[in-house]
């Protein structure tokens, strides 16, 4: 790398790193599994290279008011710049994930992305009968694809934005919130179409939203963001967690009767490293209970 470039590169990383925090305290307790159990079902090809090793990870969790078992995909932080063979290796797998939902949590795209690549992402998509929901992370905002451009992307693939909204999905009713990060999320408005009493799976980029989120109407929220603190330490934790992390940084929590899954996420942000915080494909079995 020339001096010039490396510079830039550094200048870059250190940027990054003051938006959050090295080694938080949270990030040294190990991740919890979810509710019913977490387990690896598959694994990028041995060889792999760390950035793109993924895993396909299935989290049970009880869910009230289902009759009868309901799996989301959740496809978090992929920040897509341009298309490359780790991108069309994660689409080659994802197409055959079977599910009744797909989710998007935020930062599918990064500084620099390109059509062709959010194109060859979004035409890779499982189709599922409730289909597909997007919301908006951070680097939507900060990599010129605010809500009306990012709608009308998404809408290329039939995609909605759920933007402070929700929609009924038979069994149950989603909800997608603006990120705590760098929108200005609305609550009230996010749960506006959710009938008093009935249960909301709720979507929200930045997991520090879910101490407002966390209630009886909505027992499960998925977030991601954190990227799970991209490289991992024994003892020391994540060496860096961005702001809006909440001090959730990847895994099951609770509140009350609110569950919270973080993925780690697909992409990478800051600097390309992973380092014992493998990329996660997320497989949702919601179950009957609660």
């Amino acid at each position: 790398m020339e001096p010039q470039a490396a510079w830039r590169y550094l200048r870059g990383i250190s940027r990054g790193l003051r938006r959050g925090t090295t080694f938080p305290l949270e990030s040294r307790v190990p991740a919890a599994a979810a509710p019913g159990g977490s387990r690896v079902l598959d694994r990028a090809p041995a060889g792999t290279a760390a950035l793109a090793a993924w895993e396909l990870v299935e989290h049970r969790c009880p869910f009230p008011g289902l009759t009868s078992p309901l799996s989301v995909l959740q496809l978090s932080d992929v920040h897509v710049r341009g298309v490359d063979d780790a991108l069309r290796a994660l689409c080659a797998r994802i197409s055959t994930v079977q599910a009744d939902l797909v989710v998007l949590t935020g930062d599918v795209v990064t500084r620099g992305w390109t059509r062709a690549a959010t194109d060859l992402l979004f035409s890779s998509l499982p189709r599922t009968p409730l289909g597909t929901f997007a919301i908006m992370g951070n680097w939507e905002y900060w990599a010129q694809a605010p809500p009306d451009t990012w709608r009308f992307v998404l809408g290329r693939h039939d995609i909605p934005l759920l933007l402070d909204a929700s929609v009924a999905l038979g069994p149950l009713h989603l909800v997608g919130t603006d990120d705590a990060l760098a929108g200005t999320p609305d609550i009230d408005r996010a749960f506006a179409g959710v009938p008093e009493g009935h249960p909301a799976l709720v979507l929200t980029h930045s997991p520090a939203l879910f101490d407002t989120l966390a209630g009886p109407r909505a027992p499960v929220v998925l977030a991601g963001h954190t990227h799970g603190g991209q490289v991992v330490l024994p003892k020391l934790g994540s060496f860096f967690l961005p702001r809006g992390s909440g001090g959730y940084p990847w895994g099951w929590y609770q509140r009350g009767p609110s569950h919270l899954f973080v993925s780690r996420g697909l992409g990478w942000s800051v600097a390309p490293l992973r380092v014992r915080c493998p990329p996660e494909i997320a497989l949702l079995r919601l179950e009957p209970g609660g």
